[in-house]
């Protein structure tokens, strides 16, 4: 039941058309593998000889069940198929026979499919309703398409085509950084800088959808506001009495109001002779981190270096050589402006001075102003 569901799924979904070779061929593999019929794809059997004794009836009991495995892997393979091939391939004797002419109608490879497949790579671009990660998926699939028909490509033609392939409105400058970043050496080093980026734009606009609700609420709000009171407004002018009524506020006796600065009675704080007096307010239980020392790398002014530091923190991504995901949420620390901000990342980071030095645990985070190490 379960094969017969899986062929109807193949039925519908993509047929071989003579350009999806690569891709039906291992697909049709799996299913056949599936069907446990995949080794008539490299065995033969011919009719066995009549006989009455007990051997010659189990060949022959062998042999009908390899013609049964047989025309079922036939009939699956005619069925994902595009009609047009199917009356070139279905006076096929074999699955075997009919495999291997396949194998040679489209399998093999031709200077002209060669040189689609790498005008394909060299000018594709995202299209714009993929992820990144769909994205990254397509660019891989062309690398291997390309390296099974006998063009492997180098690291740095790799790197260059991905980076060709952005749209040029909204990452610009990560593809002029990570074009003179050294440190970007192979597709899966590209791979983790394109992921990262990819999630701190969608966080960046998240945060503009936000600030443009809620200054669209303000107004909504301001407006109801001046209309409620041009209402109210309207009604005190109407039910106002037609004599004229002065209201003014009496001013506070000071003999009997208490200074909150030095708590005696007679005056106000403003008018207060003593010192001023710091508020003191219950302690919480928080943790605290004092630096004596801090030393401003003048090379890089973004980068806030402390000796002592135990562990490092870091806005700019272009240094990571690995790192590992940290669910959101689970790790946070607290900024200058009271504010609080998710740990994403936690990275080993390859900063480039006088010598190369590699820190670990560098832990990311998306807003920070200053990296610090």
């Amino acid at each position: 039941m379960a094969s017969k569901t899986i062929v109807a799924d193949l039925v519908k979904g993509e047929k071989l058309d003579g350009k999806s070779y690569d891709m039906w061929h291992k697909k049709i593999q799996y299913l056949l593998n599936e069907q446990e019929v995949l080794e008539t794809l490299t065995n033969t059997m011919t009719v066995p000889e009549e006989g009455t004794t007990a051997q010659d009836r189990r060949n022959m009991e062998t042999y009908q069940n390899w013609v049964k495995k047989d025309r079922c892997a036939r009939f699956t393979m005619l069925a994902s198929m595009h009609n047009d091939l199917i009356g070139e391939f279905e006076n096929c004797a074999t699955a075997q026979e009919m495999w291997n002419q396949l194998k040679i109608a489209f399998g093999g490879t031709t200077a002209t499919r060669l040189r689609a497949l790498t005008l394909k790579f060299d000018s594709y671009k995202m299209n714009p309703n993929h992820s990144m990660p769909e994205h990254l998926r397509v660019m891989s699939a062309m690398i291997r398409d390309l390296r099974s028909a006998g063009n492997v490509l180098t690291d740095e033609q790799q790197i260059l085509t991905v980076l060709r392939s952005l749209p040029d409105a909204t990452w610009d400058h990560f593809k002029l950084t990570m074009t003179h970043n050294e440190m970007v050496k192979t597709f899966n080093d590209l791979k983790c800088h394109l992921e990262l980026e990819a999630e701190r734009q969608d966080a960046k606009r998240g945060n503009e959808v936000l600030v443009v609700e809620l200054s669209q609420r303000k107004t909504i709000g301001s407006k109801r506001k001046r209309q409620g009171g041009e209402a109210k407004h309207g009604e005190a002018r109407d039910n106002a009495p037609k004599e004229h009524v002065k209201c003014c506020r009496g001013k506070k006796d000071e003999s009997k109001v208490t200074c909150y600065n030095c708590q005696k009675i007679g005056h106000f704080a403003r008018d207060c002779t003593e010192s001023k007096k710091v508020p003191s307010y219950p302690i919480s239980r928080t943790d605290c981190l004092v630096c004596s020392h801090v030393l401003m790398a003048h090379t890089n002014p973004d980068w806030i270096v402390d000796t002592g530091a135990t562990k490092h923190v870091a806005r700019e991504q272009g240094g990571f050589i690995k790192y590992r995901r940290i669910p959101v949420g689970s790790q946070s620390v607290f900024m200058g402006n009271s504010s609080t901000e998710d740990l994403l990342r936690v990275s080993t980071y390859q900063m480039k001075c006088k010598v190369v030095a590699h820190l670990f645990s560098m832990m990311y985070f998306m807003r920070l102003e200053f990296d610090v190490a």
